[in-house]
């Protein structure tokens, strides 16, 4: 029989586990999102990186393959530009010369890009036709304006904000937020820089809504202890980009898969707000030259050509390969649906597990 694992927030978003499966760049489309909410967890669209026709395809394939629960994230930066025509971008740096060079001797050509810097236009429209499409989550990324709560709100959508600070929970909170997901440094793409643990406490003790735990999590005896400190769930990025449904690339996989404990970094050098990725020679090329980083949105101009550029060519060695710290405790790519299976049973056996190996009275 399998194992059952429930929290107050399966009822506020319509879910049968608590384990959501994090809206990640490039990674987190429809198909993986449909794999997951059919097995009871909430699966999720990552819809910053992409355009906005395929925000709207990908939300129509999940309905295609799923009628549960569907999250689009978001990202609504306070310094976001209006648009990306009000972006100046300077030369090329000395490092981004330098990866140019070696990919022109791979025989790779680095074009221009349709990503739009995160920008309010862009992620305003993105939000619109998810409202349009029933969506029935929102995660909103590296803020939480209170005109998107109300849009969400409007359309019987709920809000999770995703925060790495307990100050960015307090704003989301007051700006009428549905959930607040805490994602400890340990956390692969955007992330902050104090451990879920510390800050999972912290946001705990002052928060009038449900906490969710993220950052790092790969294991079920992780979410076991959160979910004893007072989370109501776990937002699950890294262990999904590596399985079989992901939409990463097959190398970007395998490097996950192939990770040690100490191969991540967290750096501005991908779009000038700090980002926890692999190291690889799109890493290396930065060691020495901070005094060369541009500030976010002009990073980001700036790098996504190069990362593109890699990805269409599979050429790993060269690829923003963002990922959590927890990458170097997996080691397989199975389905989505067996790694929430897993995770449910890992974090059940964990919890049961407790009370015989503590003694407290």
């Amino acid at each position: 029989m399998a194992s059952k694992l429930r929290t107050p927030i399966c009822d506020l978003l319509g879910i049968d586990v608590p384990i959501m499966q994090a809206g990640m760049g490039n990674v987190a489309y429809g198909r993986i999102a449909a794999a997951v909410s059919n097995a009871g967890g909430l699966g999720s669209i990552g819809g910053i990186d992409i355009t906005l026709q395929e925000v709207e395809a990908e939300i129509k394939l999940f309905r295609e393959l799923s009628d549960r629960p569907l999250c689009v994230d978001l990202g609504f930066p306070a310094n976001a530009p209006q648009g990306l025509s009000d972006v100046e971008v300077p030369e090329l740096p000395g490092p981004l010369r330098q990866l140019k060079a070696e990919l022109d001797e791979h025989g790779v050509e680095v074009v221009p890009t349709t990503d739009q810097a995160i920008s309010v236009a862009d992620n305003k429209r993105k939000l619109e036709i998810a409202l349009d499409h029933g969506v029935e989550v929102i995660a909103c990324a590296l803020g939480t304006p209170a005109w998107v709560v109300e849009a969400c709100h409007a359309k019987g959508a709920k809000v999770m904000s995703i925060v790495g600070q307990a100050r960015h929970a307090r704003s989301a909170i007051r700006n009428g937020t549905d959930v607040v997901i805490v994602q400890g440094t340990e956390g692969g793409g955007h992330t902050g820089d104090v451990g879920l643990i510390t800050l999972l406490a912290e946001v705990l003790e002052f928060s009038t809504v449900p906490v969710v735990a993220a950052g790092g999590l790969v294991k079920g005896a992780q979410i076991a202890a959160c979910l004893t400190m007072g989370a109501q769930g776990a937002w699950v990025g890294t262990r999904f980009l590596a399985s079989q449904e992901s939409g990463s690339e097959d190398v970007f996989k395998e490097a996950v898969v192939e990770a040690e404990y100490d191969s991540t970094l967290r750096s501005l050098l991908f779009d000038g707000l700090h980002v926890r990725m692999l190291r690889n020679r799109f890493t290396e090329v930065w060691e020495g030259h901070d005094d060369q980083l541009s500030p976010y949105p002009v990073q980001r101009v700036l790098t996504m050509p190069f990362k593109y550029a890699a990805m269409r060519a599979n050429l790993r060695s060269h690829m923003s390969l963002p990922s959590g710290a927890g990458a170097g405790m997996i080691n397989d790519l199975p389905g989505a649906a067996e790694i929430l299976r897993r995770l449910t049973e890992e974090t059940v056996e964990a919890l049961r597990a407790a009370p015989k190996a503590v003694e407290a009275d």
